[in-house]
């Protein structure tokens, strides 16, 4: 079933958003690894057992997130995604970053983690706070609810776009399309093999800058 409180919706294809042009369109295609809550005891790379403590107090401080369409699957079929954090895009990252630092509203979707060694055991989240976290990216990986990415989508597609501004500035992003909004949705996540053992996926994020006809 779809969170209620779900503020996010596909705007492309809808009656309203006839009403405008794209002024730019940005698409862009990340790779991920996706499980389920279940996978939690389970050891890498079918599972996120080294994290898995870490997890549970991270994410157990605020509802889930929701999944591609904020559909709540409920217990342990609900889908978190992991990736290398070097692959995320560097706007994300430095917003991640700084809404962790600050307390910000999106504090607590993105559990970022130093890339445990083989069979170690993470015991806490990174940190976050430096001068020069950049050069420790390689090194780290997030994992998230994929309803997470509707808080930033913007900034995963600005980077080489040619409104990389517009898109930056997600005072300007909302589900509702408006002259000089931007809106975002995924359009593209297919589910791995899960029962021939795989976990690798592609997840496709498109965002417009509209405009008025």
């Amino acid at each position: 079933e779809k969170l209620e409180d779900f503020p996010w919706a596909n705007p492309f294809g809808t009656p309203e958003l006839k009403q405008f042009d794209a002024a730019c369109d940005a698409t862009k295609t990340f790779p991920a690894a996706e499980f389920q809550l279940h996978d939690l005891s389970t050891p890498e790379p079918l599972g996120l057992l080294p994290y898995n403590e870490v997890l549970k107090g991270f994410f157990g401080g605020r509802p889930y997130p929701g999944a591609w369409s904020g559909i709540d699957a409920h217990g342990y079929e609900r889908i978190l995604l992991k990736m290398e954090y070097a692959q995320v895009p560097r706007k994300v990252r430095e917003w991640i970053e700084e809404q962790e630092r600050t307390e910000g509203p999106g504090k607590g979707l993105f559990a970022v983690f130093d890339t445990p060694g083989k069979a170690e055991t993470v015991e806490s989240l990174a940190d976050l706070v430096g001068y020069d976290l950049r050069s420790l990216d390689g090194k780290r990986v997030v994992i998230f609810a994929p309803g997470a990415v509707y808080e930033n989508l913007p900034l995963w597609v600005a980077e080489d776009s040619e409104c990389e501004d517009a898109l930056s500035d997600l005072t300007s992003y909302s589900p509702k399309p408006v002259d000089g909004g931007v809106v975002g949705w995924t359009t593209n996540y297919p589910a791995p093999a899960r029962k021939q053992g795989q976990r690798e996926m592609k997840f496709t994020l498109k965002a417009q800058v509209l405009k008025a006809k």
